[in-house]
């Protein structure tokens, strides 16, 4: 038997690929299309978003639920995950964009860096609000109960 620690971290590992492979796959795809280039645009841009985002992503999280609360102390439980959830793709796509720009561009041109990572966040917003959405109704609360056993 799987021992609680273990489990844990394949759930967190689980939901990191589902969420960041699939992020990284419109981003790519808005950035190269699906020639020659695609693949190994797509699996670096994975790997370094999730070295980049697994060690902050925590911090991200812990300090966003933070603040939300201390700003909006009365507000729903239902709504607090929505916003908490909104809030975190958008923080955590950002970034993921500038990682997967960087990596397909690299960082010469400024002007061109904003305008394809604009267009990289935007082509995969749509997605991570949808995950936001069934990760903090669906997801968070589920986990939370596992979590506390």
């Amino acid at each position: 038997m799987m021992s609680k620690l273990f489990t844990k971290m394949l759930i967190i590992f689980s939901i990191v690929v589902v969420i960041g492979g699939t992020l990284t796959f419109a981003m790519t795809w808005r950035n190269v299309g699906f020639g020659d280039e695609f693949l190994i645009s797509w699996l670096t841009s994975f790997a370094l978003c999730v070295l980049c985002i697994a060690p902050i992503g925590g911090v991200i999280s812990m300090l966003l639920n933070k603040s939300l609360t201390t700003i909006l102390p009365n507000i729903s439980a239902i709504k607090m995950n929505i916003l908490f959830g909104f809030c975190m793709a958008i923080i955590m796509e950002a970034i993921m964009a500038a990682v997967t720009t960087v990596n397909i561009y690299g960082f010469v041109d400024v002007n061109h860096f904003i305008y394809v990572w604009i267009a990289s966040l935007l082509a995969a917003l749509p997605i991570g609000i949808v995950f936001s959405i069934i990760m903090s109704l669906i997801v968070k609360p589920k986990l939370t109960l596992f979590w506390a056993k």
